[in-house]
Protein backbone atom coordinates (compact mmCIF):
# COMPACT_ATOMS: atom_id res chain seq x y z
CA UNK A 1 0.00 0.00 0.00
CA UNK A 2 3.10 2.64 1.00
CA UNK A 3 4.86 1.62 -2.24
CA UNK A 4 2.43 3.13 -4.54
CA UNK A 5 2.55 6.77 -2.53
CA UNK A 6 6.61 6.65 -1.94
CA UNK A 7 7.17 5.69 -5.86
CA UNK A 8 4.40 8.97 -6.89
CA UNK A 9 6.29 11.17 -4.51
CA UNK A 10 9.76 10.27 -5.98
CA UNK A 11 7.87 10.55 -9.33
CA UNK A 12 8.45 14.65 -8.59
CA UNK A 13 11.32 14.76 -7.19
CA UNK A 14 14.18 12.79 -4.89
CA UNK A 15 13.78 12.72 -1.24
CA UNK A 16 15.18 11.50 1.38
CA UNK A 17 13.71 8.15 4.32
CA UNK A 18 13.02 11.05 6.48
CA UNK A 19 10.84 13.37 4.40
CA UNK A 20 9.08 10.54 2.65
CA UNK A 21 8.24 9.08 5.88
CA UNK A 22 6.50 12.43 6.89
CA UNK A 23 4.74 12.60 3.79
CA UNK A 24 3.28 9.30 4.35
CA UNK A 25 2.07 9.82 7.51
CA UNK A 26 0.07 13.23 6.27
CA UNK A 27 -1.23 11.28 3.66
CA UNK A 28 -2.85 8.34 5.98
CA UNK A 29 -6.47 8.06 7.11
CA UNK A 30 -6.54 8.17 9.77
CA UNK A 31 -3.34 9.85 10.87
CA UNK A 32 -0.64 7.50 12.18
CA UNK A 33 3.33 7.72 12.56
CA UNK A 34 5.18 5.22 10.42
CA UNK A 35 8.36 4.22 12.39
CA UNK A 36 11.63 3.87 10.37
CA UNK A 37 11.20 0.17 11.72
CA UNK A 38 8.47 0.51 8.52
CA UNK A 39 10.07 2.63 6.77
CA UNK A 40 13.54 1.43 5.73
CA UNK A 41 12.62 -2.03 4.98
CA UNK A 42 10.17 -0.78 2.93
CA UNK A 43 12.50 1.35 0.94
CA UNK A 44 15.48 -1.30 1.39
CA UNK A 45 12.72 -3.89 -0.87
CA UNK A 46 11.66 -1.19 -3.23
CA UNK A 47 15.64 -0.55 -4.13
CA UNK A 48 15.89 -4.16 -4.36
CA UNK A 49 13.70 -4.43 -6.73
CA UNK A 50 14.94 -1.79 -9.05
CA UNK A 51 12.21 0.48 -8.21
CA UNK A 52 14.44 2.97 -6.71
CA UNK A 53 17.89 3.89 -5.96
CA UNK A 54 19.89 5.84 -3.21
CA UNK A 55 22.15 8.31 -4.16
CA UNK A 56 24.13 10.46 -1.08
CA UNK A 57 23.64 14.31 -1.69
CA UNK A 58 27.27 15.23 -2.58
CA UNK A 59 26.78 18.92 -1.29
CA UNK A 60 25.39 18.06 2.15
CA UNK A 61 27.71 17.69 4.54
CA UNK A 62 26.38 14.64 6.68
CA UNK A 63 25.82 13.05 2.94
CA UNK A 64 21.92 12.44 3.11
CA UNK A 65 20.77 9.61 1.46
CA UNK A 66 18.13 10.51 -1.34
CA UNK A 67 15.57 8.10 -3.07
CA UNK A 68 15.34 8.41 -6.56
CA UNK A 69 12.66 6.51 -8.83
CA UNK A 70 13.73 4.25 -11.74
CA UNK A 71 11.85 3.88 -14.95
CA UNK A 72 11.33 0.57 -13.67
CA UNK A 73 9.78 2.80 -10.75
CA UNK A 74 7.34 4.56 -12.94
CA UNK A 75 6.04 1.68 -14.66
CA UNK A 76 5.82 -0.09 -11.24
CA UNK A 77 3.79 3.07 -10.41
CA UNK A 78 1.47 3.64 -13.06
CA UNK A 79 0.71 -0.10 -12.64
CA UNK A 80 -0.23 0.34 -9.23
CA UNK A 81 -2.55 3.24 -10.51
CA UNK A 82 -4.74 1.66 -12.91
CA UNK A 83 -4.86 -1.58 -10.50
CA UNK A 84 -8.31 -2.20 -8.71
CA UNK A 85 -8.71 -0.85 -4.95
CA UNK A 86 -9.61 -3.56 -2.76
CA UNK A 87 -13.06 -3.00 -0.84
CA UNK A 88 -11.21 -3.12 2.94
CA UNK A 89 -10.53 -1.07 5.82
CA UNK A 90 -7.29 0.69 4.00
CA UNK A 91 -9.89 1.73 0.59
CA UNK A 92 -9.53 5.42 1.64
CA UNK A 93 -5.72 5.60 2.44
CA UNK A 94 -5.13 3.79 -1.02
CA UNK A 95 -7.20 6.08 -2.88
CA UNK A 96 -5.28 9.25 -1.28
CA UNK A 97 -2.59 8.06 -2.20
CA UNK A 98 -4.13 7.97 -5.65
CA UNK A 99 -4.84 11.23 -5.84
CA UNK A 100 -1.31 12.14 -4.52
CA UNK A 101 -0.63 10.60 -7.54
CA UNK A 102 -2.51 11.94 -10.24
CA UNK A 103 -0.43 14.23 -11.77
CA UNK A 104 1.86 11.21 -12.79
CA UNK A 105 -1.03 9.62 -14.62
CA UNK A 106 -2.88 9.90 -17.96
CA UNK A 107 -6.49 11.98 -18.27
CA UNK A 108 -8.05 8.37 -19.24
CA UNK A 109 -6.07 6.86 -15.85
CA UNK A 110 -7.35 9.92 -13.64
CA UNK A 111 -11.05 8.99 -15.17
CA UNK A 112 -10.50 5.89 -13.96
CA UNK A 113 -9.89 6.54 -10.58
CA UNK A 114 -12.87 8.82 -9.96
CA UNK A 115 -15.31 6.35 -11.86
CA UNK A 116 -13.74 3.80 -9.31
CA UNK A 117 -14.03 5.97 -6.43
CA UNK A 118 -17.47 7.13 -7.07
CA UNK A 119 -18.43 3.93 -7.10
CA UNK A 120 -17.22 2.91 -4.04
CA UNK A 121 -18.55 6.15 -2.12
CA UNK A 122 -22.11 5.68 -3.79
CA UNK A 123 -21.64 2.11 -2.20
CA UNK A 124 -21.27 3.16 1.04
CA UNK A 125 -23.71 6.01 0.82
CA UNK A 126 -26.68 3.80 -0.02
CA UNK A 127 -25.42 1.13 3.05
CA UNK A 128 -25.32 4.00 4.78
CA UNK A 129 -29.20 5.96 3.72
CA UNK A 130 -30.37 2.48 4.10
CA UNK A 131 -29.84 1.43 7.81
CA UNK A 132 -30.48 5.48 8.47
CA UNK A 133 -33.76 4.24 7.31
CA UNK A 134 -34.34 1.57 9.21
CA UNK A 135 -32.96 2.76 12.23
CA UNK A 136 -35.70 5.85 11.84
CA UNK A 137 -38.37 3.08 11.47
CA UNK A 138 -36.78 1.44 15.10
CA UNK A 139 -38.02 4.78 16.60
CA UNK A 140 -41.16 4.52 15.77
CA UNK A 141 -41.47 1.52 17.98
CA UNK A 142 -42.71 2.75 21.83
CA UNK A 143 -40.43 -0.10 23.40
CA UNK A 144 -37.17 0.98 21.49
CA UNK A 145 -34.33 3.03 23.10
CA UNK A 146 -34.75 6.33 21.50
CA UNK A 147 -31.76 7.78 22.84
CA UNK A 148 -29.34 5.47 21.47
CA UNK A 149 -31.02 5.03 18.02
CA UNK A 150 -31.23 9.22 17.35
CA UNK A 151 -27.43 8.95 18.06
CA UNK A 152 -27.09 6.04 15.29
CA UNK A 153 -29.12 8.11 13.12
CA UNK A 154 -26.76 11.47 14.19
CA UNK A 155 -23.76 9.18 13.06
CA UNK A 156 -24.85 7.98 9.84
CA UNK A 157 -26.13 11.43 9.07
CA UNK A 158 -22.44 12.42 9.59
CA UNK A 159 -21.58 9.36 7.37
CA UNK A 160 -23.68 10.70 4.56
CA UNK A 161 -22.33 14.08 4.62
CA UNK A 162 -18.87 12.98 4.19
CA UNK A 163 -20.13 10.52 1.40
CA UNK A 164 -22.22 13.84 -0.29
CA UNK A 165 -18.87 16.02 0.10
CA UNK A 166 -16.74 13.17 -1.62
CA UNK A 167 -18.97 13.36 -4.47
CA UNK A 168 -18.48 16.95 -5.04
CA UNK A 169 -14.66 16.55 -4.57
CA UNK A 170 -15.37 14.05 -7.47
CA UNK A 171 -17.53 16.21 -9.68
CA UNK A 172 -15.13 19.11 -9.17
CA UNK A 173 -12.45 17.05 -10.28
CA UNK A 174 -13.43 15.89 -13.13
CA UNK A 175 -14.63 19.09 -14.56
CA UNK A 176 -11.28 20.45 -13.51
CA UNK A 177 -9.59 17.50 -15.39
CA UNK A 178 -11.58 18.74 -18.79
CA UNK A 179 -10.88 22.07 -18.49
CA UNK A 180 -7.10 21.30 -18.14
CA UNK A 181 -8.37 19.39 -21.80
CA UNK A 182 -9.30 21.78 -23.12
Amino acid sequence: MYELLILGMLGTRDMSGYKLGRVLESSLVPRREISNGVMYPLLNRLTAQGYIEVNEKQTDPRKKKMMHITQKGIERFKELMSSPVPMDAKRESIYRFKFHGMGGVDEATQQQILEEYENANQTDLNIYRSVREHLEHKLQEPESNHDSLQWGVRSLELSIAICETKQTWIDKSRTQIKQKKE
